[in-house]
């Protein structure tokens, strides 16, 4: 059925997926090349940009180079050789409060609370008002000061002007290779992440990339989401639908009429933030995983585009990749998309905070058309308390009208990095730390 594209042109079915499907001429001879040539994907110049319009002569790169050696990557933030380092330290010592302080005002309601302005020795904070009052909360702080330190040393690491070789990724799987996608060790090492050489680098990897792997693993056919394992029996046909489709990419690759009439998988990011931020080519290492089946990712969201005046909608990535972008609410421009269909259309929500005061309103108009659609929606949280309010404000205000797909877990591809909050550094945060999915209910038609 036509209807009404973004900028108003009356299209058709096909052609709101976006472009038109690559020649077979050209398709196989991208195909050859990325399978028979090693290449490797680099963002290191994401952590050592060059000023713009200066030129940087040898003797200055090689001392940016050597800026923070390998043992020498601990520093008290306000004595850091990195100037964002020590910003960073100034902007938590103006937000943030002292702990001891605050649990003093709960006791004896005042309101007495004063700026973290001494460092934890140790892991190099500022974290507490005084010395005193440190020494008073060692022992709960002794929970987070690794935690602290570690991501100390790790902010540290990604601007120590080093060569940032693990950010080097590799490019086509091998067709006689099968990806292993336990867990995260797993998957790099079938994967042939050949320059993870320390539980740094890895925990600098899993922080970028465990937006496309996420939804790599839900997709896949060996996907760690099992029936018995948090998949219910109405997530194993909803799964059961796209991977229907994704096999059908499969056998169609060496037939000319098939690949001219495939549909592509369309995986909608919404409420997108830091995932519609980061470089499009990452998300080739999820076009990897599905080899053969074009995908379009849309990002739609207040925030998917981080400027204002920006107007970007589609990016081409590759012959089998389009990241597209919508600046909006998806139940505002839902028409911009329909009509959805289960076996090649799927959401997923990274972190949606469904239940926060601030967004509960928000988000409720977007998951009664979810619901409408359905199709599978996978959800995350930040940590497990995160997670489980989300699932519980949907089942309170959804659950007559949902399925669920996957119960909620622990999620395999977590990012290995905790974030800290500036106000309060006892908050912290893991990008996608568990995982759930859902669907709009479908009822049985039944004969009397």
């Amino acid at each position: 059925m036509p209807r009404h594209g973004r900028h108003g042109v009356r299209i058709g079915r096909a052609a709101t997926h976006g472009l038109e499907p690559p020649s077979i001429h050209m398709r196989q001879t991208l195909e050859r090349y990325e399978i028979g040539t090693k290449r490797y994907i680099s963002l290191k110049s994401l952590f050592t940009p060059s000023p713009p319009n200066k030129p940087t002569s040898d003797a200055e790169r090689s001392k940016k180079r050597s800026l923070l050696k390998p043992g020498d990557l601990f520093h008290p933030l306000s004595k850091s050789p990195i100037k964002e380092m020590r910003e960073k330290g100034r902007l938590i010592q103006a937000h943030g409060c002292c702990p001891t302080c605050v649990e003093e005002t709960s006791a004896k309601g005042r309101a007495a609370t004063r700026e973290p302005m001494f460092e934890c020795p140790e892991c190099g904070y500022p974290t507490h008002c005084s010395e005193e009052h440190w020494q008073a909360d060692r022992e709960q702080h002794a929970q987070l000061c690794t935690h602290l330190r570690e991501a100390n040393e790790d902010e540290h690491d990604l601007r120590s002007g080093r060569t940032l070789r693990e950010f080097e990724f590799p490019s086509a799987q091998l067709p006689e290779v099968v990806v292993n996608l336990s867990n995260w060790d797993t998957f790099m090492y079938t994967r042939s992440f050949t320059n993870l050489n320390s539980d740094r680098s890895i925990r600098h990897v899993s922080k970028v990339l465990t937006y496309p792997i996420t939804i790599g693993a839900a997709l896949h056919q060996y996907s760690p989401f099992i029936l018995g394992k948090g998949l219910t029996p109405e997530g194993l046909k909803s799964m059961t639908a796209l991977r229907a489709t994704i096999k059908e990419h499969d056998l169609a690759r060496s037939d000319k009429e098939l690949v001219m009439q495939q549909m592509p998988l369309r995986i909608f990011i919404l409420g997108a933030r830091a995932e519609a931020m980061l470089p499009p080519h990452l998300y080739l290492q999820l076009a990897y995983l599905l080899p053969n089946s074009p995908i379009h990712i849309y990002f739609v969201g207040p925030e998917c585009i981080p400027a204002s005046e920006e107007t970007r909608s589609t990016i081409i990535v590759s012959s089998r990749l389009a990241p597209k972008y919508h600046k909006g609410y998806f139940h505002d421009a839902i028409w911009n998309f329909a009509p959805f269909d289960p076996f090649t259309d799927v959401f997923f929500l990274f972190s949606p905070g469904m239940s926060h005061p601030r967004s509960h309103d928000g988000w409720h108009p977007t998951v009664e058309k979810l619901l409408e659609t359905k199709c599978a929606v996978f959800g995350t949280g930040f940590h497990e308390r995160d997670m489980n309010a989300d699932v519980e404000g949907l089942a309170k205000d959804f659950g007559d009208k949902m399925d669920w797909l996957l119960l909620p877990q622990k999620n395999p591809f977590a990012s290995l990095k905790r974030d800290f909050g500036i106000r309060n550094l006892r908050e912290w945060a893991i990008a996608n730390w568990g995982i759930y999915a859902f669907r709009g209910k479908r009822y049985e038609v039944q004969s009397k």
